[in-house]
């Protein structure tokens, strides 16, 4: 694929995502497995610190991710991201964010990237995993001087906001890989991506705030509070427990319940454990509630994770 094809990719996605509009994005540079882009920081785009938003460089970062594995022609959507911050971001800072390829197999594709201001300070430091769907990006000529882009298939249409978030194909069996089902990569959509996102913004605002190596009660009294200066409807050590013959056998408390729909647990660790996906998913099921979300606060980065109840969603599929 030319560097043409790829910018026309890009500029497919770019036209179609509002978020990246909003940020001001514009592209530097756009060839297979790398770009480079860059915008300025309004002042509606700080936090209460009056710096930018934990969520800015993120959200900027993980557009150069899906632009940078998408301009091969394969549909890609992230799997997995994780951040470090390095030094605050002002008002009016100037950003420029470069990814590039690290690895790429048949299925997935590792980026890392890095966003520095107009004085060539680095500001924060992003990896990303994504997964490349058996789906392409098609380019058809309609005339000698424009080209358009068609997705392949019928109702197939991938946009950069299913990247914005780790796509959802169910739990991971281990802390260090996910298997991807592509039956369910084709099923299962992105459920509640605006509160999702909002959940994930306030994370890595926290982080940004308060550094890493705290203990978990840290964390939770100050996602706490980040929730409700953020208008984020929040329930905190919500009491859930587990019924048998009319006798509670066992207590649960979540976290944090994110309006009454998303369950959000928290650690304090580098790496997550099949352990912590068991508890979140006996949390999903018990509760009867369809996603919940994994929080890690290490000592250098935030990293997430999207945990379905699969047979939840399924049942109220075929119900319907």
């Amino acid at each position: 694929m030319s560097k043409e094809l790829s910018n026309n990719i890009v500029n497919k996605m770019l036209a179609e995502d509002k978020f990246s509009e909003w940020l001001g994005i514009q592209t530097v540079l756009i060839e297979q497995g790398h770009c480079i882009l860059k915008m300025i920081v309004r002042e509606e785009m700080t936090n209460g610190f009056g710096k930018a938003h934990g969520g800015i460089a993120f959200s900027f970062a993980d557009s150069a991710l899906a632009f940078a594995s998408n301009s091969y022609g394969r549909m890609s959507v992230a799997l997995e991201c994780s951040i470090s911050f390095a030094i605050p971001v002002n008002v009016n800072d100037e950003l420029t964010c470069e990814a590039r390829e690290l690895s790429l197999t048949n299925k997935t594709g590792t980026y890392h990237i890095e966003v520095s201001n107009q004085k060539n300070e680095k500001v924060a430091f992003f990896k990303g995993t994504v997964y490349r769907t058996s789906k392409e990006w098609e380019i058809t000529d309609t005339n000698n001087e424009s080209k358009r882009i068609y997705e392949k298939g019928k109702d197939t249409k991938v946009t950069n906001n299913e990247s914005k978030l780790i796509y959802e194909t169910g739990v991971a069996t281990n802390a260090e890989s996910e298997r991807i089902d592509e039956k369910k990569d084709d099923k299962v959509g992105l459920l509640y991506p605006e509160i999702s996102y909002k959940i994930v913004g306030v994370a890595f605002d926290v982080f940004n705030k308060i550094g890493g190596s705290h203990k978990e009660i840290v964390y939770q009294k100050a996602l706490y509070q980040a929730f409700q200066e953020s208008n984020t409807i929040v329930d905190q050590q919500v009491y859930n427990p587990v019924v048998f013959s009319d006798k509670t056998i066992a207590k649960n408390y979540f976290d944090f319940l994110i309006d009454k729909t998303i369950v959000v647990e928290i650690k304090s660790t580098d790496r997550f454990s099949k352990e912590h996906f068991d508890q979140l998913l006996n949390y999903l099921i018990v509760s009867k509630l369809k996603l919940g979300i994994l929080v890690s606060f290490g000592r250098n980065e935030v990293k997430y994770k999207r945990v379905l109840n699969i047979d939840l969603i399924n049942k109220e599929k075929f119900n319907k």
